[in-house]
C-alpha cells in the first residue's frame, strides 16, 4: 500500500513537472510580445528605420503568430503535441538567434516572422497538450498557469528593456 501512496505522489509531481514545461511556452510568448518595446528605438537608431518599417518590426511577429495558429491544429494532429511543441522551441531558438544576429531591418522581420510562427504553434498546441496531461481535479489550474507565465514574460520582458535601456543595447 505505501508504494502505491509513493507512485501516486511521483506521478502527481511529474505531472505538475510537465505542466510547468509545457508552460514555459507561455512565458516565451510573453517575452516576445513585451521585449519589442524596450528595443524598438535603439533599433531605430541602429538602422535608421522609419515609423512605417517600425510597424512592420513589431506587427511582423503577430503576423508570424496568426499563420502559426492556423496551422497549428493540422500539426498537432498530424506530429502529436509533444513534437508540435519541439517545433515550437526550435523556432523559438531559431527566431531569437536571428534577431540578435540580424544585420539589417529585413533580417530582424523574418526573424520576428520565426517568432511569430512559434508563438502561434505554442498558443495553440500548450493549452490543448495541457489540458489533456492534466488530472481533472487540477486541470484549470494548469491551463490558468500557462496564462500566467505569458503575464510573467511580458513582465520579464519589460523588467529587461528597463535594465537594458541604459545601456543602449538591444541585443
Amino acid at each position: 500500500m505505501p508504494d502505491n501512496k509513493k507512485q501516486g505522489r511521483s506521478n502527481k509531481a511529474m505531472t505538475f513537472f510537465v505542466c510547468f514545461l509545457a508552460a514555459l511556452a507561455g512565458l516565451l510568448f510573453g517575452l516576445d510580445i513585451g521585449v519589442i518595446a524596450g528595443a524598438l528605438p535603439f533599433i531605430t537608431d541602429e538602422f535608421q528605420i522609419t515609423a512605417h518599417t517600425q510597424e512592420w518590426v513589431v506587427s511582423s511577429m503577430m503576423f508570424g503568430a496568426a499563420v502559426g495558429a492556423v496551422g497549428s491544429g493540422w500539426l498537432s494532429f498530424k506530429l502529436g503535441r509533444k513534437k508540435s511543441l519541439m517545433i515550437g522551441a526550435i523556432l523559438f531558438v531559431a527566431g531569437s538567434l536571428f534577431s540578435a544576429a540580424a544585420p539589417n531591418v529585413e533580417v530582424l522581420i523574418i526573424s520576428r516572422v520565426l517568432l511569430g510562427l512559434a508563438v502561434g504553434v505554442a498558443s495553440y498546441t500548450a493549452p490543448l497538450y495541457l489540458s489533456e496531461i492534466a488530472p481533472e481535479k487540477i486541470r484549470g489550474s494548469m491551463i490558468s498557469m500557462y496564462q500566467l507565465m505569458i503575464t510573467i514574460g511580458i513582465l520579464g520582458a519589460y523588467l529587461s528593456d528597463t535594465a537594458f535601456s541604459y545601456s543602449g543595447a538591444w541585443r
